[in-house]
């Protein structure tokens, strides 16, 4: 998911666009049933915890498959990179 979601995706700058962009991705394989976002805690640069469910286990399975990504049981986890518009912060 971090690739399928930089691939063609600048850094989101607000919740929203991010949301509309895990839509887009996840569409193929079902529609999404809850996502959270979390601010993470990353020196490195700008980024944010994403803890994902789709609408049924064969869906999320595909999901997992297609775009390796992990788990937080039992929840599909994956990152996404932010702009410091959305944070307030400044890139390292």
């Amino acid at each position: 998911m971090n690739a399928a979601l930089k691939k063609g995706f600048p850094p989101f700058t607000d919740e929203q666009s991010l949301k509309s962009a895990i839509a887009s991705v996840c569409a193929k394989f079902g529609s999404v049933k809850s996502l959270r976002i979390l601010p993470a805690t990353r020196e490195e640069g700008l980024q944010c915890a994403c803890l994902l469910r789709l609408d049924s286990p064969a869906a999320e399975r595909a999901l997992k498959a297609s775009l390796f990504v992990g788990e937080f049981h039992p929840d599909i986890a994956f990152t996404a990179d932010v702009d410091e518009a959305w944070t307030g912060r400044r890139r390292i």
